[in-house]
């Protein structure tokens, strides 16, 4: 899994990621982004994961993406979901993701 961190504005996060997003990539994922957020000088507040090139993801997935959502919730931070194909789409339905994601 390739994953790309990039910075926008003055405390954005876009994240992009090819592949599954399971077991096996789900912790480096999470980790990447975390560390990332821990180790930048400037407060990171809205972070946006781009799903466009993601073609599954297991509830291991899943739960890493609470855990950014965590993460960012005590600091009033916003956790975006931005290209989520619609199989996905349904999976965070199904989990209830839809009621405090925002989907772009």
């Amino acid at each position: 899994m390739e994953i790309t961190l990039k910075r926008f504005g003055i405390d954005g996060l876009n994240v992009k990621a090819s592949g599954r997003l399971d077991l096996d990539n789900a912790v480096e994922y999470g980790t990447k982004i975390k560390d990332f957020i821990e180790d930048n000088d400037e407060e990171i507040k809205t972070v946006t994961l781009d799903f466009s090139e993601i073609t599954f993801i297991s509830s291991f997935g899943l739960k890493v993406i609470l855990e950014l959502y965590k993460q960012l919730k005590p600091q009033d931070g916003v956790l975006k979901m931005k290209n989520v194909p619609e199989q996905l789409l349904n999976s965070f339905k199904m989990v209830g993701f839809d009621k405090f994601l925002i989907f772009e």
